[in-house]
């Protein structure tokens, strides 16, 4: 039963974001106690107390981009655009425009890269300057944005679903990727 019903929110979610999911299917066939283990990164996703909704997603984004090549990244996209982040910075943050994605998303952005690439110093240096910003609560957002955004994309490579790039779109306006 608790399988049908997490298997029912996925089908609202391929049906929400236009998103093919056949790899969490599939991870649901080879063990449903997989795929419940599995949905507890939406409550990583979840968190975003403390910092502000740019910096999330920029931090969500660069964590994607690092793993994907369109549809994980477009759903990160949608779920900004919900959470309302407005079009001209999500689109500055695909293309790496930093100057243009504002100050709270070009410091999340910055520090989640410099994370991503284990620049100590350069990600030790932002940190601090995201702590000065929203706090060590912010700090946990951010740092669990990035690492929840490469999970589903690292999970769908991985169980050999992660086959189709597709073009990224913000406010119905496709983006060239260059982050």
């Amino acid at each position: 039963m608790l399988t049908w019903l997490m298997l029912s929110a996925v089908r609202r979610l391929e049906r929400r974001y236009d998103y093919e999911a056949s790899y969490i299917r599939a991870l649901a066939a080879a063990s449903p106690k997989a795929l419940m283990a599995f949905s507890g990164v939406g409550r990583l996703q979840g968190f975003r107390e403390g910092a502000p909704p740019e910096a999330i997603a920029a931090a969500a984004l660069a964590g994607t981009l690092n793993e994907d090549c369109g549809p994980c990244t477009q759903i990160v996209v949608r779920q900004a655009e919900e959470r309302g982040v407005s079009p001209a910075i999500l689109a500055a943050i695909l293309s790496g425009d930093g100057e243009a994605m504002g100050p709270d998303a070009g410091l999340a952005f910055g520090f989640a890269r410099a994370s991503l690439a284990r620049d100590l110093e350069s990600s030790e240096d932002l940190r601090d300057e995201v702590v000065a910003r929203w706090g060590r609560k912010g700090l946990a957002a951010i740092a669990l944005a990035l690492a929840a955004a490469r999970v589903y994309p690292t999970v769908k490579y991985a169980l050999g679903y992660g086959k189709a790039c597709s073009k990224v779109t913000v406010g119905g306006r496709a983006i060239a990727v260059r982050a």
